[in-house]
């Protein structure tokens, strides 16, 4: 009898470990356990330009996700990834759009980033720029 109830406990406890682990490691996957700043601004195509500074995030968040979290964003997410349709009330219309833009300082410049924003993980003190516009030229 005692036999059996330990090897009861035994199984139980077992599968709590197991559960549990699942649940941490998950947990630590989302967050991604560090703590970083990207800089992120925001060009209306308008001349008003609004910057967010040491924006925080963690480490393996999306600019998708980094982005939702500082400003009020619609989109669509389709078979080719999010679409941005408007940031801050600002929509996407005729032929004007969102895109983004990463800066380079080595060379020094904006460079567009040809990658989906739910696809690009940012990394620690990166700048970042969304830019409203009718084309790809880079934010002045």
């Amino acid at each position: 009898m005692i036999s059996l109830l330990l090897a009861c406990w035994a199984l139980i406890a077992s599968f709590l470990a197991a559960y549990y682990s699942v649940r941490y490691l998950d947990l630590h996957e989302r967050l991604g356990g560090v703590l970083i700043n990207v800089n992120i601004g925001i060009d209306y195509g308008n001349g008003s330009r609004t910057w967010l500074n040491q924006t925080k995030a963690f480490s393996g968040q999306t600019l998708f996700d980094v982005t939702k979290q500082i400003a009020n964003v619609t989109y669509n997410t389709g078979a080719y990834g999010t679409e941005i349709l408007s940031i801050n009330s600002v929509s996407k219309q005729d032929s004007f759009g969102w895109t983004y833009w990463i800066w380079n300082s080595t060379a020094n410049a904006w460079l567009i980033v040809w990658e989906n924003v739910d696809s690009y993980v940012v990394a620690n003190g990166e700048t970042f720029m969304w830019y409203y516009q009718n084309g790809f030229n880079p934010p002045p």
